[in-house]
């Protein structure tokens, strides 16, 4: 029977309950395939234009897809144009993953064509180098790299190195690449851009061909079962030191090292990674494969440590005095009590109480196993679907549907079990991804799966969409046609007019770009008036909250003199 683990509690839940809890949710979905024959499908992401930006992993190619007809633009083909990839696709002892995540800049979602141009760059992660394969029956060793490329006239050129030093494996790349949601501040202008967050895994090691590969997750200077974060663009400083950002938790200028690059540590295999925003505060959130029990949901913040291979899940004690990773007797109340920067996961899913590991443990069919092993999450902040607002979707390889977790309003907890969806298509899931409007869902699945092998499949809501009031309090649809505010720039007053009513009071709040609170004042009036005289000179971002404290309005105004 599987077992969900929430909030510190066991809750026992029979499979045929489950089966029926799935299929009783009531919410209806057309679907249909977008594309096929893909080798396979490892990223997927919503560009400009209404299509699909994918890598496959295996042809290391990165193409654009229309989402209306299927059609598929190659943009760069690697193995042709990148001379430092030193194995085919027939090669043997392939790298897990090979051509992994990609990430756009923002910029290249603007409606401005200068805006565009100005930083027209993708970002993209894979196994470039093939080294030495030592024994026999054993890993090889490679090298992965994130390059940035130019996109113009339907191709992406011009790559520029970031890094060319991460350690690859033929198990646990891991290989999740996002970009910061916002601007991150820095001591001056050139430092203060956009961050790129990238997954590394452990690299299997402690299992199959890897049985004999060091672990590496607790060792701070080496990139191995790490999350790492970087510069989108150079900050101007001397050789490698321009890609690294110098708030980095374990930056030291004197010279660069791995653990330069670090923001956490203690990681397993995060293939997940996503940035969502509850109630305006910024959330990166990861999913994460353990070994036979305990995969978990993660919030990584800086330094912070993740705990493998010293724990598996929450500091519960269930796998002490077996082997995980390279630690053949666990201890995890030992760790967590004496690693001050440890962080327990927010949840995981099916996880074995104490009781059950010495079955599990001589299980050797990883299939009957309760991992999931979770590939991707994505953040549904939407209000249109009812219930969903503030939820993550996990898409699982071992198993045939993305689960949905329901979050708390401050999004830092996992309120509602797993809930399944897009059931009965196929195994080996490697992608969810969740359209603009919130009513779409594309799902990628390896060429290798159940069915549905190599496509791209879209699954769309279709029943009941929630208008602005419902599920007051979260967030909601822009509503920039009831409200003006003017002028901008502005010298002195900003202007608050409401086109029509909306729920009082009114409260507005003005932050500076790092997100400090500044002023803020209620109104029970439609129109009302702002004082910035006690502002200096310089950008500013106004929210304004109807009286359920809904956002309803953000716009960003430059303060004069």
């Amino acid at each position: 029977m599987p077992l969900i683990r929430k909030n510190g509690l066991l809750f026992l839940l029979q499979l045929s309950f489950l089966q029926t809890a799935l299929l009783a949710q009531g919410e209806p979905f057309t679907k249909r395939t977008v594309v096929s024959g893909l080798n396979s499908a490892w990223e997927v992401l919503c560009g400009p234009n209404d299509s699909l930006w994918v890598t496959e992993n295996r042809a290391y190619v990165i193409s654009r897809i229309s989402i209306a007809n299927g059609a598929k633009t190659n943009l760069v083909d690697l193995r042709a144009t990148d001379g430092t990839i030193n194995f085919t696709a027939a090669a043997p002892n392939q790298p897990q993953g090979g051509l992994m995540g990609l990430a756009i800049h923002p910029n290249l979602y603007s409606s401005d064509p200068a805006v565009r141009s100005a930083k027209p760059w993708v970002y993209a992660a894979y196994v470039y180098n093939k080294g030495s394969c030592p024994g026999t029956n054993t890993s090889c060793i490679y090298t992965t790299k994130i390059v940035r490329f130019t996109y113009s006239g339907n191709t992406l050129n011009s790559p520029v190195t970031i890094i060319n030093s991460i350690p690859g494996s033929s198990d646990h790349n891991s290989g999740r690449l996002v970009i910061s949601p916002v601007i991150e501040p820095g001591a001056d202008a050139a430092h203060t851009q956009y961050r790129l967050y990238y997954t590394v895994g452990d690299m299997g090691a402690g299992q199959f061909l890897n049985t004999t590969r060091t672990q590496n997750a607790q060792n701070v200077n080496v990139m191995e079962g790490k999350v790492l974060r970087l510069n989108t663009e150079s900050d101007g400083d001397a050789g490698q030191d321009a890609w690294i950002p110098n708030d980095n938790p374990f930056f030291e200028a004197s010279s660069i090292t791995p653990q330069d690059y670090v923001y956490s540590l203690g990681h397993r295999n995060a293939q997940g990674l996503v940035w969502g925003n509850a109630n305006g505060t910024n959330i990166l959130y990861s999913t994460e494969q353990m070994d036979r029990t305990d995969d978990e949901i993660n919030i990584i913040e800086a330094g912070k440590n993740y705990g493998w291979d010293q724990v598996s899940g929450y500091c519960d004690d269930n796998v002490n005095g077996y082997k995980i990773g390279q630690n053949l007797s666990a201890n995890e109340g030992v760790f967590c009590l004496a690693t001050p920067t440890h962080q327990e996961p927010v949840f995981t899913t099916f996880t074995e109480p104490a009781s059950g590991m010495a079955a599990l443990m001589a299980q050797p069919n990883n299939a009957l196993w309760p991992t999931i092993a979770s590939s991707s999450v994505d953040f549904y902040g939407h209000n249109r679907i009812p219930n969903w607002n503030y939820s993550l979707l996990v898409s699982p390889l071992k198993k045939d549907r993305v689960y949905r977790l329901r979050l708390n309003p401050a999004g830092t907890d996992v309120v509602g079990d797993t809930i399944g969806y897009f059931a009965g298509d196929g195994n080996r899931i490697r992608r969810v991804r969740i359209s603009p409007d919130g009513l779409k869902f594309y799902v990628a699945r390896d060429l290798g799966a159940t069915s549905n092998g190599g496509a791209i499949m879209e699954y769309t809501y279709t029943g009941t969409i929630l208008s602005l009031e419902v599920n007051p309090g979260l967030r909601p649809q822009p509503v920039n046609d009831m409200i003006s505010i003017y002028p901008n720039p502005v010298s002195a007053f900003i202007h608050i007019h409401g086109k029509r009513e909306l729920r009082k009071p009114l409260l507005a709040q003005v932050m500076d770009i790092n997100g400090r609170l500044l002023l803020e004042e209620n109104s029970f009036r439609n129109d009302f008036t702002l004082s910035l005289r006690s502002l200096r000179p310089g950008v500013y971002v106004l929210r304004l909250f109807n009286g359920n404290l809904a956002e309803v309005q953000v716009m960003k105004f430059v303060k004069s003199d």
